[in-house]
């Protein structure tokens, strides 16, 4: 195999680049997707889902997710805005992750892995 094919092979298998690391428990198992292992649970663009915390945490993490979410009530629970474990703050309306939910500074590397930008 030539050097050339080698490091394409490499490029395409790699994880995304993002604007820098995930911090702590944090991880982006594919592009659009954020696990937060330590908090439990995965998020899309659109918010915290349960299929995806099953799928990247496993089904003790979508249970205890489930009855969080049943502990508050469904109805006073809202999925598009979230604090990782890390102190990033998501919100999914804006699409833009901050370094903390007191804060308005974009967290580039958060926003990047989950939103693209």
């Amino acid at each position: 195999m030539s050097r050339t094919i080698a490091l394409l092979i490499a490029c395409l298998t790699a994880a995304p680049l993002f604007a820098g690391p995930l911090k702590g428990a944090v991880s982006s198992p594919m592009a659009g997707v954020i696990c937060d292992k330590k908090a439990g649970f995965c998020a899309d663009e659109q918010g915290i889902s349960m299929g995806l915390t099953k799928e990247y945490l496993g089904e003790k993490a979508e249970q205890k997710m489930m009855a969080n979410i049943n502990s508050v009530g469904a109805n006073n629970f809202d999925s598009t805005v979230y604090t990782l474990s890390n102190g990033v703050a998501c919100k999914s309306s804006t699409k833009i992750c901050t370094v903390s939910k007191w804060s308005d500074k974009v967290d580039k590397a958060h926003t990047q892995a989950l939103f693209g930008k």
